[in-house]
């Protein structure tokens, strides 16, 4: 009886450590946008603002009364874009290269391999 037990406690032991922790959680990396938006429309504060990854929100949020902003999500090896529901972008500024305003100026472009993105001020027409 007591070499059973042993041989179980044997088995159980072994499968606990020879078992590999799950790889999405130790491979997440996020994708992080922060700034501020100039804006002349108080209703631009009841938007939600999105972060967005192959046509899917990966992040939410609603920009504070002095238009600051973060976001957080998940991310991908993709190009993803800040977007705006009902408000256009006239221009922007950052310091990280290659973003573009999409053709119909409601989103940021990111390139991929950007994690991290500040705009140091987004206006809005």
């Amino acid at each position: 009886m007591k070499f059973a037990f042993k041989i179980l406690s044997f088995f159980c032991l072994m499968s606990v450590l020879l078992t590999r922790c799950k790889d999405d959680d130790a491979n997440i990396f996020r994708a992080y946008a922060e700034g501020k938006f100039t804006y002349s429309d108080g209703k631009f504060l009841e938007d939600p603002i999105h972060l967005v990854s192959n046509k899917k929100v990966i992040a939410e949020s609603y920009p504070k009364e002095s238009g600051s902003f973060v976001l957080a999500g998940p991310y991908e090896k993709n190009s993803y874009k800040l977007q705006l529901k009902n408000f256009k972008i006239k221009s922007f500024s950052t310091e990280t290269a290659g973003c573009k305003i999409s053709a119909d100026s409601l989103s940021i472009e990111i390139p991929d391999g950007v994690t991290y993105i500040i705009f140091n001020d987004i206006t809005l027409k």
